[in-house]
């Protein structure tokens, strides 16, 4: 039986949805294409349907989840008010964010893996990157330095507090970055 394309975007979508939750929980090197298919309800058959090989799904889970993190800082014809984009930057410091990685942005969780990738995963990561801190950019004044500063200070934030096992130490860490970045009143 042939399905319609409609249903195969839909599984793309899917597969993509269920396997960054988990690339993102677990770490995308160390999760075999079985468990990501099955995190799907999908046989590995249906994998390839949709992916040539593991690292082209990396690349469509980075523009997927890249795309996602990037929205969280509104679009390019309604830029934040400073309290709004203050807001997303305490969310995005926050100890929900630290405790559940497969809901969050997959900077703190798949750039290492990015790093060792091919030169397309790469790429891919590298135009979103500069999209993304464009997008900051343009919400802070121009200061396109200050963007940069924000972007590595929420992430390593993130990806610090995650390593310690202490709710305490994590928070110190979140909270000191916030302090660090976010407006002075």
């Amino acid at each position: 039986m042939r399905y319609s394309s409609d249903h195969k975007a839909a599984t793309r979508e899917r597969l993509l949805d269920k396997a960054g939750a988990l690339a993102k929980r677990q770490g995308f090197a160390s999760t075999g294409v079985d468990a990501m298919v099955a995190e799907a309800g999908l046989t590995a058959g249906a994998f390839y349907v949709h992916f040539g090989s593991k690292s082209d799904m990396l690349k469509a889970l980075v523009e997927k989840e890249m795309a996602a993190s990037m929205a969280m800082f509104g679009d390019a014809d309604s830029p934040l008010a400073d309290a709004e984009l203050a807001q997303r930057i305490a969310a995005y410091l926050s100890i929900a964010h630290v405790e559940h990685p497969e809901a969050g942005c997959c900077l703190p969780t798949l750039t290492a893996e990015v790093a060792r990738a091919d030169d397309g995963v790469r790429d891919s990561f590298e135009q979103a990157i500069q999209q993304m801190q464009a997008r900051l950019c343009l919400l802070m004044d121009g200061d396109s330095d200050r963007a940069w500063s924000v972007l590595a200070q929420a992430v390593g934030a993130v990806m610090l507090a995650r390593a310690m096992r202490g709710k305490p130490a994590r928070k110190a860490v979140l909270d000191g970055v916030k302090r660090q970045i976010l407006p002075k009143r």
